[in-house]
């Protein structure tokens, strides 16, 4: 396939970048671990952290990556290549995917350690972390691509990631708020990916079952991807 020589190239060129290391792994491994000091047993919280890290993890990849690359105009060298804005925007998604699932799966071992109750089902929980990852993934290339200034990419990120680290019931249950909290909660794409895993890691969800969450994640990941070949389109 096309698109995997330019996955490979930016693993290796873009794993190592400060916004990928401090972003994208230090922040949701230190979040992580901040609730695990204060309350021991994190049952209720381990979905939402997990999704916490997924969140952070691929959108600062693919964000620190484009930044680079659209500052040193470099990505237009990548335009020119025989290639499709699909492909390329599906190389993109996938790298940032990939980078996601190594801090999830860190992430995840360690929640696990402190977890009471065993994990409910391992197939849908690695089903919803991967589409969660593959979600996030192609909200952060949209958003980045969307930005038009490439320096300002990083601050409208954390204006939509940080709100939906609350509205998503990652924190605390959307059952506690009102019903126009809720309506909030239920337009947040990290919702569908906390509500899987708080199925698929302790058998039981808030508002949406697994039936939709995980078909959800799919579509939004789809018109993610093609908002971001629009977007492509309209800048070049």
């Amino acid at each position: 396939m096309k698109v995997v020589p330019i996955v490979i190239k930016e693993l290796k060129e873009y794993m190592l970048k400060p916004g990928s290391i401090s972003w994208g792994l230090v922040f949701p491994l230190v979040f992580s671990l901040a609730f695990i000091v204060r309350f021991g047993d994190i049952d209720h919280l381990a979905p939402g952290l997990v999704s916490i890290s997924a969140l952070f993890a691929t959108t600062s990849f693919v964000a620190s990556s484009l930044i680079f690359e659209r500052r040193l105009k470099t990505f237009e060298r990548l335009l020119l290549a025989p290639i499709s804005y699909g492909e390329i925007i599906l190389a993109k998604v996938l790298v940032g995917t990939l980078f996601g699932l190594m801090v999830s799966a860190i992430t995840l071992a360690l929640v696990k350690y402190f977890m009471v109750y065993p994990v409910w089902s391992w197939g849908i929980t690695f089903l919803g972390i991967l589409l969660a990852n593959f979600t996030f993934s192609a909200m952060g290339v949209y958003i980045s691509l969307a930005v038009k200034n490439p320096i300002n990419v990083m601050t409208w990120l954390n204006v939509i990631r940080l709100p939906m680290m609350f509205t998503s019931g990652a924190i605390a249950s959307l059952t506690l708020f009102p019903t126009w909290f809720i309506a909030i909660g239920v337009i947040t794409p990290m919702t569908y990916s906390v509500e899987a895993l708080r199925y698929s890691l302790l058998g039981y969800y808030d508002i949406v079952p697994p039936l939709y969450s995980l078909p959800l994640l799919v579509i939004m990941a789809l018109v993610f991807m093609l908002l971001s070949v629009r977007s492509l389109r309209g800048m070049y």
